[in-house]
This record gives C-alpha cells, structure tokens and sequence, in this order.
C-alpha cells in the first residue's frame, strides 16, 4: 500500500520495508524491515548528517548532526525532526503519551554508517515529507506542523526587561526616561516581582498560605488598571508579565491536587545540561496537557486581560516535552474567550514544532553576560529556525551576571536584525539593568542607533513574517540555504540572511570584521542614513547619519575610500578590519528592493511619515509590502493591504501595484513614498508624492565624461 501526493510518494512492501520517492520518481530512501516491537526503524541513507535538530550552546555553531534526543531545558531545545540532503525532512510523533519527566521525549534518531535509526516507544509516526532543497523543507514542515501566524505588530519593535523592578515610580521613571532619551521602545516586561515579593524556589509541596499565584504585588501595582492605561496612553508602552508553570499558594495547590492537575515530576535544575538533582518545585508543576486544567487557568487568568496586561512570558516550564504549548493554548484560550478576533503572542523559553502556530515566540534561555555567549546566539537562532521555531529572541547583554558597554552595544547591534529584540538581566546588585542611559554616552547612542535601525526595518521584518504565513519561507535563515553550492557555508552560523540582508555582525571584544562575502556584487547596506522627515512630528523620525568608519580591506587592498558613495564588493570576498562602534556590517546584492520607515518611537507612531523605498542598482529586483491592522487577525480572512513593488532596471524604474483590503492597515498605512536609488557610486533621491493605488518613479541615469561619476534626475 502506498501514498502519492503531488510532492512525492511513499509505500510499504509486505516484508515491512518502507520506500520514499521524490515527485519526478527519484528514490530518497528505502528502509530496513521495521521491527515495530522492539520499537526500532532503520532508513538507509547516502548522507552523514541532518539539519533541523535544534541546538544548545553545546552545538549551536554548526548546522550539521549525527543524531538528535529531544529534550526542552534552558537554554536548549532538540526536536525530533531533520532534514536529510538525500531530499526529504521526517518528523517522529508519539505523542502526550511518549513524554518523559524533565522535558525528555520518547523517540530519537541517530546516523551512523550509512543508516539512520530512529528508537521510540508506540504508537510511533513517522512524517516524510520530499524536498529537494533545505529551503523547500521548512516549508513542507511548517505545511504539517501548522504555518506560523503572524505576530502582532508590536513584536517587530523592541522589549526591555529585567529582574528586579522596585516599585511604581520606578517603573514610571524608566518608561519615562524611554521616552526623553529617544530610544523607541514598544514594551516592557516584568519579573515574577509583579505579583509577588518572595522567590518559590525553596517551598516544598504544600507551598504558603499567604502567597499569591494571581494577584498582584501592590508595591509595583497599587493599581493596575489605572496603570497599564495610563503607560498605553501616556507612555505608548505595553506590558507583558513573567508566568511559572507551577503554583505556590496552599489552598490551590490542595485543590489541584484533588483533581489531579499536578505532575510528578519537578522543574529540572541548572540550565545546560540539566542538574537533576537541583530540581525543584516537586508536586507543584502544573500538568497543562490536561484540558481540564487548562480551562481552570485560562479562568484564573481572565481578569488579567480586563486589566489591561498584553502578553504573557512564560518561564521554567520545561517539565515536560510538551508544557510550554499547551501553556500557550490555555492561555490563548484565555484571550479568544475574551477578545476572539486579537492576536495571542507570548514569550517562552522552549518549544516544540508547531508552537508557531498559536502565535509563541522564544528565547535562548539565561544565557552569560560574555562574548561566546553572543556567539552562540546567531547559531541558535538558525538552528531553532530550521527545527520549526522562526521566532527567536534571547537576553541581550546576557542574564546572569553584569555586562559591559561594548557587549552590550554589540548584542544590541545584532538583536535589530533578530526575529524578536529584548534585553533583559538579573536583579541588581547582581547586575546593571540595560538600560541605555545607565551605560554611558558613547554606549547610549550606539544603542539608540540599533533601535532606530530596527524600526526603520519594521516594515520590512512585518512584510516577511507575512510571507512566512502564506508560505511557510524562513526569513531569518542560514547563508547555506542561499548558496548551496558554496562550500564556506555549509556550517556557517556567525552571518545570516535577514530576507535580502546579509548580516555579518561584530561578536568579538577587539570588533575585528570576519565577514564572507558569496560570489556576485555586494553593496553594503545603507539603511543607517535618512534624509527626509516630517515637520513637528515629535512621535516620527529625526535626522540621522551613519558616522563613517575605518575603511574595509580585503587582504589589505582598500576597496572603499574618499567621500563617495563605496561600490559595490565582488565576491567571494573575505572582509577584515576594526569595525567602528557603531557599525552594524550589512549587505545586499544589486536588484535588491528594500522598504524602510521613518524613526518612530513606537510601532503605533507608523507610518510616521512617507515610506522609503531604497534600490540597489544593477539588476531586476521586487518585494511585497503588507499591511493590516497590527492587531487582529483579520489577516488570515484576506485583511490585508498588499503593495507589489518591482524595479525594472533596463528603464531604472520602480513602479508599484495596489492589491487586496486597501483599507486594512487603517491610518497606520503609508500614504506617501520616496524612493533612493543607490548605484555604484553614488545614491539619488526622488521627490515625494502619494502612493495611491499605482504609480511609478523613473530616473535618468547618464555618466559624466570627467571624473567617471554617474548623475541622476527623476523624469
């Protein structure tokens, strides 16, 4: 018997013997006779390696494995799943019933001579899914698992967090210093002081009679509802709040436990590897797989939301394989209950494949304040990615202990490229918050240049995650899935592909350059440098100029000097040097179309003023802006404003084409658009005018005889 689909074809022989083909009938794999009973298969296999597996700081900086044991645990995620260069990605699914304690989970691969061999207990699926290409994979992986939906806008900003908030004018104090420092800023996010004043590590079983699971800390929250609608409304600040998959209150922790709500087992101890036996919180956690219990919390939780909280941080819940999901759908249950049509985002510290679909992101665990720690962090963001978790975030500037300046500035630098930007650290006087202002001025406005940079790019990140919905296409992936042929690639994790950005940022303390440039032109990126703004918008953009830098050498032959605009770099090229401070090296290749906002403050400021359009000479390029209301999910019903922007080079024009809802990001859709034409040595800036429903801009481009200097008008 056997299964055709139109991407490929598998069946089983009478001798159990599994085959998989591809959709023009190429053999991807044939398996050994399975040995159901002793809970074994075998696939043959002409590759050493997988991609797909998840990472932990142990592996973070290679893409390639041998093999894969599931587990959950801070600071480390590993899936069943892979993708196999023999053309095929396989998922292996037992289910709530093959969770063991501690976040394990009961089926593993391993690859060795030439087999790969997966052990599991049943009932035990296997999902093949042909692909010809690592790209195609996810893509099939996210058709199974679920496409991840779309965040609210306010995820595409920047978070600020931190253990250890003191008090309500403490909190009213930095959110104003947020604001009269001009560092933009869409949320913040609290610890578990928020409602508690005392640590549950070292109760026992029966927790205490005075502490409150769902309350509030009235030293932080005298009045919440007043609060969280005052810092919306004076602020434009959201708050998300810190959750543990555990109770500590007696009364409700009897009750839980009449129903048989409780796990058995405790929150595994340490971060990575596990210390079990710092385990702690033993028949406290709660068992979330239960629907019974999840519909009790999501109950508890409901006066939250009437409050005025807007998102959930979930934390320590790496008690089972399965928790910090069904977590989120209860506490999505929660929400839909309330607001049907609102889109649910939290923040968890580890997942599962297909989390994504409920609208989670994650972070990389309590991760060191040191610079292999941010060396990881491109690492695991692209492996997670490729496992099933595109939204990846983590504590920038480290957690654990105090930062430095130019680490912090640095990890700033590559969080505004991230999927989710959030910084967080432990209670003082352990730590320094991260708070710009707290770090010195030359540090304050190299970080306040990322957050700029990040929300110039929010347009953008959102049109990508759009397209991540419809088609299940990663947009933060590795450089391998862009150059497959080219062999410096193959287990690169320090540069990534931010959808037509290279980014290559700097992860060491000397802020030396280790850049690598694929073969074709590269111009670097100029996303940095604005010329227009709108007049008395104090909510909008300000002018800012990208401080020039020492000139970038490519085995010391100096390819950018003068005053002119840098051409563009042909690689494959190695590029080395000391990067300035502020320096974020970035680049993209000619036909490159890229749609940036003014600098807002917040991500309800857009649109701020007219939508550039930058574009990188030299060959045909496009992109699809979308837009829709930030907030509900209407987008999933076709609510949504689609602009086709396409440049022609051979005409050097860029026109653009209106589709879908016209009306469906409301006022917070551009209305105007300049366009900055970006060639190989110089850049030239249209007028602005109205988008309307289309419209073009055409420039004429001619070469000056004496010096060789192209000049450009807009006809």
């Amino acid at each position: 018997k056997g299964i055709t689909t139109s991407f490929g074809s598998a069946w089983a022989t009478q001798q159990g013997v599994l085959k998989l083909q591809s959709h023009d009938s190429k053999r991807l794999f044939i398996s050994w006779p399975w040995e159901m009973s002793k809970g074994i298969l075998k696939l043959r296999t002409q590759e050493t390696k997988v991609y797909g597996r998840g990472a932990s700081p142990d592996d973070a900086e290679q893409l390639t494995s041998n093999g894969s044991d599931p587990v959950v645990c801070n600071k480390g995620t590993y899936v069943p799943y892979y993708y196999s260069p023999d053309g095929y990605a396989a998922l292996g699914v037992v289910g709530n019933a093959g969770e063991k304690p501690w976040g394990h989970y009961a089926a593993n691969y391993t690859i060795s001579k030439g087999i790969v061999t997966w052990s599991f207990v049943r009932p035990f699926e296997l999902y093949l899914m042909p692909a010809a290409t690592l790209h195609e994979s996810t893509q099939r992986l996210f058709d199974l698992v679920g496409k991840p939906r779309v965040l609210p806008r306010y995820a595409f900003g920047f978070f600020a967090s931190r253990w250890g908030w003191e008090s309500r004018a403490y909190i009213e104090d930095t959110l104003s210093r947020f604001r009269q420092g001009r560092y933009p800023i869409d949320a913040v996010i609290m610890d578990f002081e928020w409602f508690t004043n005392e640590s549950d590590y070292s109760f026992n079983s029966s927790g205490k009679t005075y502490y409150k699971d769902f309350g509030y800390n009235p030293v932080l929250w005298p009045n919440p509802k007043e609060q969280f609608a005052a810092y919306r409304k004076d602020f434009n600040i959201r708050v998300g709040l810190l959750r543990k998959a555990r109770l500590g209150n007696t009364k409700l922790l009897e009750l839980v436990k009449e129903k048989g709500w409780l796990l058995p087992s405790a929150e595994a101890g340490g971060s990575w590897p596990q210390n079990v036996s710092q385990a702690y919180a033993q028949d406290r956690c709660l068992n979330f797989s239960d629907p019974e219990l999840r519909e009790w919390y999501s109950k508890q939780q409901e006066h939250y939301l009437d409050d005025g909280v807007e998102f959930w941080w979930n934390d320590e819940g790496e008690t089972m394989f399965f928790t910090f999901h069904w977590w989120s759908a209860a506490e999505a249950a929660t929400l839909h209950a309330k607001v049907p049509e609102k889109r649910f985002f939290s923040l968890n510290r580890a997942w599962s494949p297909g989390m994504a679909r409920l609208g989670t992101a994650v972070w990389t665990g309590d991760i060191d304040p040191g610079w292999k720690d941010l060396q990881e962090q491109p690492g695991l963001m692209l492996n997670w990615g490729l496992s099933g978790a595109p939204y990846v975030g983590c504590d920038i500037g480290g957690f654990t202990s105090n930062s430095t300046p130019d680490l912090l500035s640095r990890w700033m630098q590559l969080g505004a490229f991230m999927p989710i930007m959030r910084t967080h650290s432990t209670i003082t006087p352990w730590a320094m918050p991260h708070w710009p202002w707290l770090w010195g001025t030359k540090a304050a406005a190299s970080i306040r240049s990322s957050l700029e940079l990040r929300y110039r790019l929010l347009p953008y990140h959102y049109s990508l995650a759009h397209r991540l919905y419809q088609t299940g296409a990663l947009w933060v992936r590795p450089l391998l899935m862009e150059f497959p042929a080219d062999p410096e690639v193959v287990e690169m994790t320090r540069q990534f592909m931010d959808g037509n950005i290279l980014v290559a940022p700097v992860l060491n303390e000397t802020s030396e350059r280790d850049i690598y440039l694929p073969k074709g032109s590269w111009f670097s990126l100029r996303a940095s440098n604005i010329t227009q703004s709108l007049e008395g918008c104090d909510d909008c953009q300000r002018i800012i100029h990208h401080p020039k830098g020492p000139s970038i050498e490519k085995k010391s032959n100096n390819l950018f000097g003068g005053d002119q605009q840098s051409p563009p770099i042909e690689g494959p090229a190695y590029i080395t040097g000391k990067a300035a401070f502020t320096e974020v090296p970035a680049f993209v290749r000619p036909g490159t179309v890229l749609p940036l906002a003014p600098v807002v403050q917040h991500s309800d400021a857009l649109p701020g003023g007219p939508l550039e359009v930058q574009v990188y000479a030299g060959a045909d390029g496009e992109f699809d802006l979308i837009e829709d209301d930030g907030e509900t999910l209407s987008y999933e019903a076709g609510g949504v404003r689609t602009m086709h922007i396409k440049w022609t080079e051979a005409s050097s024009t860029l026109s653009w084409e209106i589709e879908g809802s016209v009306l469906a990001p409301g006022l917070q859709g551009f209305r105007e658009i300049f366009v900055r034409f970006i060639s190989g040595t110089d850049t030239f800036t249209s007028n602005t005018r109205p988008i309307g429903i289309t419209g073009a801009v055409q420039f004429k481009v001619e070469v000056e005889a004496a010096p060789q200097r192209e000049k450009a008008r807009v006809i």
